[in-house]
């Protein structure tokens, strides 16, 4: 039995996916789920793979609410197009308070003496998940565990879930999310069923983004220009989140479309950028708790280089969001051959890679980016 969830903060914030009731974009997961449940040829554990924030863990909760709300749920998959559960009031409630029986989910632990989640699932956690399946199915049906991310667990954690996956008990049912699988061990990739996400559209992140936009769209004829400008920042924030509405709703929460801006008015500059600017810009980021604009600064930054080299490789004309972007990148194409321009995107990649991974400065890390792309490599 999973512990009490409003007890703790939650890892994924105020949008879990233990409150998703419709899952958008993901259809041929969905079905390929439930063809294989209906056919009596669902593995014992499915491994759910795909870029973060596309809708994984959200699919794992609807799919563990579908094996626990039906008595059958072979039966039931062989008439059912999609995981949605109506009147599911008691289990629903059970699910989203982390009280159900049959339920256990393994993520990132709080550290209560830190006051902030660790850094990783560690054996002691993975090894909770046999005392789970020991127990007898509370609802004297299956039991279910989801695993959200398979990515952060130790390498003995991973070794745990091994010996679990090779003796599964009867009516037991893994759901473990990978946002990176190749970097899972082999023999838990081969004891699974991979069930294959991918990034969400444009039209399907604008959608979603409506549905959770914060107080709503305004209505009448005399906020014409509001409407039309949140339309604007819905389709701007789709475009950058790469077909993650996990990430397209924290750029909208972080206000992520002000850094994208700075960003663009700095590069606007190329080949001189004005190094008062910049260094308002990297100071800004280094600032306490402004660690998430370094992240989308970075995030942003990669993506715009990454769209340099594609554009100029292909001969595209790259999506643009801001005005003077687009000649940006041309001036930046035309100063310096494609070959050029990936060395730098890599250059810059390995910069933010080992900010992240090393703790180092984070304004000397915007600094130094720039000057990448400013001088070359």
């Amino acid at each position: 039995m999973s512990e009490f969830i409003d007890d703790l903060p939650d890892i994924d914030g105020a949008r879990s996916p233990r409150f998703c009731r419709e899952l958008i974009g993901q259809e041929a997961a969905v079905t390929h789920f439930l063809s294989n449940l209906a056919q009596g040829k669902l593995h014992h554990a499915c491994l759910l793979t795909g870029p973060k924030g596309v809708g994984k863990a959200s699919f794992a909760h609807m799919a563990a609410r579908f094996m626990l709300h039906h008595a059958d749920p072979v039966s039931a998959a062989k008439n059912a197009d999609n995981l949605i559960i109506t009147a599911d009031d008691t289990l629903g409630k059970q699910i989203e308070q982390g009280s159900h029986p049959d339920l256990m989910i393994v993520s990132r632990p709080w550290d209560v003496a830190k006051e902030r989640f660790k850094q990783s699932i560690s054996i002691d956690e993975v090894r909770k998940i046999r005392s789970f399946f020991n127990l007898s199915a509370g609802m004297g049906g299956w039991r279910v565990c989801i695993i959200d991310a398979a990515d952060d667990m130790t390498l003995n954690a991973a070794n745990a879930l091994l010996k679990t996956l090779e003796e599964p008990p009867a009516n037991s049912l893994f759901l473990i999310v990978s946002h990176q699988s190749g970097g899972l061990l082999d023999t838990i990739r081969s004891r699974c069923m991979k069930i294959a996400f991918q990034p969400l559209s444009a039209i399907n992140i604008q959608h979603l983004m409506h549905l959770g936009f914060k107080g709503g769209l305004k209505d009448g004829s005399k906020d014409g220009a509001d409407n039309a400008d949140a339309e604007q920042s819905v389709a701007a924030i789709a475009h950058l989140s790469r077909g993650s509405i996990g990430r397209a709703l924290h750029i909208q929460d972080t206000n992520g479309l002000e850094v994208y801006s700075d960003m663009v008015k700095l590069l606007r500059q190329y080949p001189q950028i004005q190094t008062v600017a910049l260094h308002e810009v990297a100071e800004r980021m280094s600032k306490r708790n402004a660690e998430h604009l370094f992240v989308d600064m970075g995030e942003f930054l990669l993506q715009w280089l990454h769209q340099l080299a594609r554009s100029s490789a292909r001969g595209e004309t790259p999506r643009v969001i801001f005005e003077g972007e687009e000649a940006a990148f041309q001036a930046m194409v035309a100063d310096r051959p494609l070959e050029a321009w990936v060395d730098v995107w890599e250059k810059v990649t390995e910069l933010y890679d080992n900010a992240k991974r090393l703790n180092l400065d984070r304004k000397q890390t915007v600094l130094e980016s720039f000057k990448l792309i400013q001088s070359g490599v």
